[in-house]
């Protein structure tokens, strides 16, 4: 008669172990990419929100800048220009080329043309305008230089320039730090009843068109090495200064790359342009942290009109 077997031998027992670890190995694991792929997809729909918040802020800016003077920088280490080397027409660089891009332009002053009352200027100001002052019976310069003061402590109407829309050629470098002579009127001297003193570069009796606009500062936006989007602002191009020595404000986190540029059959000599900004925010590598790897990059797009 046999003996009756009351445990498990060890052999069994081994196998018994092994086949528990095998399932409990796929049950982490499972367990593991579920919540991965949570995280993964909260990163995500983040970094899109963060993306458009991104876009909502910068179309603000763009809709009221001066759309000639729009500029994507090379800030490369080998450039070695904290002022920036304009690259030219951001339609001819590609925008994944080896460039570390700043987009630079300079603004119209909106807050004087939204002034209570009369406004503090008037883009059809041109009463006057005999190439060394520009009066304007439409406008009210002392409410604008209230508000430039306000805005920008530093500066006031004195340090501000009027922009003369020429409606001929397209050169953003030129525009923006005030190269082509009759782009920009500096402000020479104190206001004087609603006469600005004006220097005008180019020499000439007389502006070009009707288009003027009262320019208050430029804005400058660079991604940051450590991912920060920054943007700087209290500057003048006009007057040589450039936008490291500006107002640094930080508009998002997290960011990749940042690129504008236009539809290049767009027509300068009509009113405003339509560009193209694309924010790619840093994906996640297969361990789950931050990359700037193209092919992982969360890219996200807006059309913006700019009006001036």
């Amino acid at each position: 008669m046999k003996p009756l077997r009351r445990a498990f031998t060890m052999i069994e027992l081994l196998f018994v172990i092994v086949i528990l670890g095998i399932i409990g190995g796929i049950a982490l694991e499972t367990i593991r990419q579920y919540y991965e792929g949570i995280y993964r997809t909260q990163t995500y729909t983040q970094r899109i929100s963060e993306a458009d918040h991104i876009l909502d802020q910068l179309t603000k800016y763009f809709e009221n800048a001066i759309d000639l003077s729009i500029t994507n920088m090379d800030m490369d280490a080998a450039d070695g220009a904290l002022v920036g080397n304009c690259v030219g027409d951001p339609t001819i660089e590609a925008e994944n080329a080896a460039h570390d891009y700043t987009t630079t332009f300079v603004g119209v002053d909106i807050d004087g043309l939204r002034s209570p009352g009369k406004p503090g200027w008037s883009e059809m100001a041109q009463t006057g305008f005999i190439g060394t002052s520009i009066t304007s019976n439409d406008a009210n310069f002392s409410a604008a230089n209230s508000i430039i003061t306000a805005l920008y402590p530093a500066s006031n109407i004195q340090n501000s320039a009027i922009y003369n829309y020429n409606g001929v050629t397209y050169d953003s470098c030129a525009d923006f730090y005030a190269l082509n002579g009759d782009a920009y009127y500096t402000v020479t001297g104190a206001l004087v009843g609603n006469t600005l003193p004006l220097a005008n570069n180019a020499g000439t009796a007389s502006p070009k068109s009707d288009r003027k606009y009262l320019l208050r500062t430029g804005y400058a936006f660079r991604v940051l090495d450590t991912g920060e989007f920054a943007m700087f602002s209290n500057f003048r191009p006009w007057k040589g200064e450039v936008y490291s020595a500006g107002k640094r404000s930080i508009l998002g986190q997290n960011v990749a790359s940042f690129y504008a540029d236009f539809n290049n059959t767009n027509n300068f000599n009509t009113r405003g342009t339509l560009w193209r900004l694309k924010v790619c925010m840093r994906g996640l590598e297969s361990n789950l942290s931050d990359s700037d790897t193209a092919t992982q990059e969360i890219c996200r797009e807006r059309k913006v009109h700019v009006r001036y």
